[in-house]
């Protein structure tokens, strides 16, 4: 590549010492790979005189067709050491619908404040089709319900709530408990069956020996809102992604004992490399996890302090 590099500085500028100063060699350097150059090629590219440097024909011929080929390979260097210090790269993501809609984007802005030149693509979906996309490598990772599973990594981020949401004047308002005995006395809205929301719902119903029987079924969040603003019944969704301003008749309890909590982790394939930059947003992910945690210790040794005194 040096030797290619020399021949077209000297073509260009029509000098050994010039092509020399412009590489930031010496003359005598330039001169052994040119030499070495036009004996790997068994062709003479320069016509030499005592006063006088001339392209032959076929230097002449090969002076585009290199100058073409080594800016490419500049453009394409300059373009892998972007990527590599993140000032470029696409991030793509599958998160379940609550993830994507409250958790990630405070995070995309903070990481966009330093690496602007990131795009991120989010799939939002469920938690089934997320471990899919991950496995058909059509996102680089995946954030959803902690899954186990073969060739499959998990790092923990979040810890989420199941909660009860309904319209204000709800019966369950008076409830002393808001728990499976207690829900299973009204209209439920719930997630279809694939959904991470779903399962946590179906698994806390059974280990009390009962069935989340629903009265509507929907795929969305928001169409679940939608039917507790028409008055239908209760929904039972997770905290995060569900925003009260919207309509402030909205209520939201959480449901009480064991399961109706689940854990969200960032799911991706074993001994796979991703993008430099999708490694620093996972590494922003779980320094985020990691400041939240600090700050409810910190909470928590606070409350202990006060109750003490």
């Amino acid at each position: 590549m040096l030797q290619l590099r020399a021949f077209v500085a000297v073509a260009r500028y029509g000098s050994f010492t010039l092509a020399a100063e412009a590489l930031h060699r010496t003359q005598p350097a330039i001169t052994v790979q040119i030499k070495q150059l036009e004996r790997t090629l068994g062709l003479s590219l320069f016509d030499r005189t005592t006063r006088q440097l001339r392209l032959t024909t076929v230097g002449l011929e090969l002076v585009p067709v290199l100058s073409s080929m080594l800016q490419q390979l500049d453009n394409m260097i300059a373009s892998s050491q972007d990527l590599r210090d993140k000032r470029t790269g696409v991030v793509r993501i599958g998160a379940l619908p609550s993830i994507a809609a409250a958790f990630l984007p405070p995070r995309i802005a903070k990481f966009r404040k330093k690496h602007p030149g990131v795009q991120f693509l989010i799939s939002d979906t469920l938690g089934d089709k997320i471990v899919a996309m991950v496995k058909s490598g059509e996102v680089e990772f995946g954030i959803t319900d902690i899954h186990v599973g073969s060739n499959i990594e998990t790092v923990p981020v979040v810890l989420e709530q199941m909660c009860a949401f309904y319209l204000e004047g709800h019966p369950i308002e008076d409830a002393a408990t808001l728990d499976v005995e207690e829900l299973a006395k009204h209209d439920l809205i719930l997630l279809i069956h694939g959904s991470a929301a779903r399962r946590v719902v179906d698994s806390a119903f059974a280990a009390r020996g009962r069935l989340a029987v629903a009265a509507c079924e929907v795929s969305y969040m928001s169409t679940a809102v939608g039917m507790v603003q028409a008055g239908l019944g209760i929904a039972l969704l997770p905290r995060r992604g569900v925003q009260l301003q919207i309509d402030t008749r909205l209520r939201v309890r959480p449901i009480e004992g064991p399961g109706f909590t689940r854990r969200i982790g960032i799911i991706r394939l074993k001994n796979k490399t991703l993008s430099p930059a999708a490694e620093a947003f996972i590494q922003t992910l779980t320094d985020s996890k990691a400041d939240t945690e600090r700050g409810t210790r910190r909470t928590r040794r606070g409350k202990s302090t006060k109750s003490g005194g």
